[in-house]
Order: structure tokens, then C-alpha cells, then sequence
């Protein structure tokens, strides 16, 4: 089956609903029964980018995958958010899994809810880094300013850097991340810029954090992610001395989409645990 097939079964199976709450509009991808994996999207926000993550997991586990209401620009509006899509799904604790931009939300969803928190599973994503705010917010604004061709032409370009190997599997991608781009108004596109802003200006996280919260951490580093400089790979071990750290030799920040199945054993590893 190919890529293109396997999303479309899923999607098919497991049709995206959705919840209003507090004048946002969450959709969720459901599937599978018994204790939930909650997975948080990637940097386009969207939860049908997880769709081999939820098929296999939903296997053994209930697995939730969350696309982001398009105006929230605060990641304290997100991870309270993502409580309240917890509660309507009846959901009291779950592992979460926090992967690239996501990362972002995971962190301050466990120290703001800890309760609701099972195990912080943190993928191929880092600390807060207070002087690279001023890049989003700048990179948020031209978002906005520029004509929407270009922002869509820009977007559609960086894709392609982040994919660009002439094979089935990156066209695939390729293409659905042009349809997830194209679907995105240019307001929505900056929300996710100024939230990550707002993330590394807004935050300073510390080893002692945790103490008191009963909870594991994992984390799952690619050795090559190339979008994530090793000084952050560590600083971030730094913050989780009792993180279980799952390093994948010679991987690449794009392997989490185009080749997720190591990632994805990682996760199980850190849920069995």
C-alpha cells in the first residue's frame, strides 16, 4: 500500500471531528482504546501529518492527534487548550508526545497541568532559546505583509529543502504539506510563528521543575537532525536529568514524517517503560 493509500484508509477509518471550546475550533483524529497517546502536531499544526503514528498506535493504545486552532498565539492558550480537549474526550491522564514546534506546547503542559500528564515523551525538539524570538516574530510579520502567492511560494520552496529527495515517499509529503499550506490563511501561519516566539521569549525552564511530579520523561534525539544544533539536543538532556534518552544514530529532523518507524519504537519503548 502506498503512502497516499495508507493515508487515505486512515483518514477514512478515522474521520477528523471537532470541539468548540472557548471560541476555538480543535480538530482531533481518534482511534484505537485503552491508555491514551496524545499526539501533538508538528510545526503545520495539523493532525493528519501523524497519520502513521496514530494507525500503529492505535493498535495497543487510544491515540489522539490534535490539529491547532488557527489564531492561537500564545502557548499557554494552546496547552490549556489541549486540557480542555482532554477533558471533552474524557481523557483524566495521558502520554504526550511533543515533537519538533510541539515540543514547545508539551513542556508547558506538563508544568501547568501535571496532573494530566502521564509521560512527557519530547521528539526531535529543544528548550526555549530567548534571543531567537525576535526571528519568528520577524519571519510572523513578513507572513502577514507579503501577497499570499509569495508567502505560499516561499512555503512551498522550504518544503522542498526539507524534502528533497526524488523518491515516492518525499512526493508524497511534498504534496501534502503544499495542500496543508495552501489551506492555511496567511493570519494562521503567523499564529504558529508568534507562538514559538512567544515560547522562547516567554519562558525559562529548569532542571528542578519537575521534582514533585510523579511522571517519565523520554526523549528522542536524531543524531543528524540538522534543524536542531546539538548545543540544544543537550541543553535540553540538561533540563530532564531522569529522561530516558533515546538517540537515533544518523537521523534527520525529516525522518519523524518520511520515516517514522525507528521513531515510533522509540515511543513504544518510553510508553512500556
Amino acid at each position: 500500500m502506498s503512502l497516499a493509500e495508507a493515508y487515505a484508509a486512515v483518514l477514512a477509518a478515522h474521520p477528523p471531528r471537532h470541539l468548540a471550546i472557548g471560541g476555538a475550533r480543535w480538530e482531533l483524529l481518534e482511534a484505537g482504546a485503552g491508555a491514551t497517546v496524545l499526539l501533538l502536531p508538528g510545526g503545520f499544526g495539523v493532525a493528519a501529518t501523524s497519520f502513521q503514528y496514530l494507525a500503529d498506535l492505535s493498535r495497543d493504545y487510544r491515540a489522539i492527534a490534535l490539529t491547532y486552532p488557527p489564531h492561537l498565539e500564545r502557548i499557554v492558550d494552546l496547552a490549556d487548550g489541549v486540557t480542555a480537549v482532554l477533558d471533552h474526550c474524557g481523557v483524566e491522564r495521558a502520554h504526550v508526545v511533543g515533537g519538533s514546534a510541539s515540543g514547545a506546547v508539551a513542556q508547558v503542559l506538563v508544568r501547568r497541568h501535571p496532573a494530566r500528564v502521564s509521560t512527557l515523551i519530547l521528539a526531535q525538539t529543544g528548550p526555549p532559546q530567548p534571543q531567537r524570538a525576535w526571528l519568528a516574530e520577524v519571519c510572523a510579520a513578513r507572513c502577514q505583509a507579503m501577497p499570499a502567492a509569495l508567502t505560499l511560494a516561499l512555503l512551498r520552496a522550504a518544503v522542498l529543502a526539507f524534502l528533497p529527495r526524488p523518491c515516492a515517499d518525499h512526493a508524497f509529503w511534498r504534496a501534502h504539506f503544499a495542500a496543508v499550506v495552501a489551506a492555511h490563511r496567511r493570519t494562521g501561519l503567523a499564529a504558529r510563528l508568534r507562538a514559538l516566539a512567544d515560547y522562547d521569549r516567554g519562558y525559562h525552564f529548569r532542571p528542578a521543575d519537575l521534582d514533585a511530579w510523579p511522571g517519565r520523561v523520554a526523549i528522542i534525539e536524531a543524531t543528524h537532525d540538522g534543524l536542531l544544533p546539538a548545543a540544544e539536543r543537550a541543553a535540553l538532556r540538561g533540563l530532564y536529568p531522569r529522561a530516558t534518552v533515546y538517540p537515533l544514530a544518523g537521523g534527520r529532523h525529516a525522518d519523524s514524517v518520511t520515516d517514522p518507524t525507528r521513531q515510533l519504537a522509540a515511543i513504544r519503548k518510553a510508553l512500556a517503560q
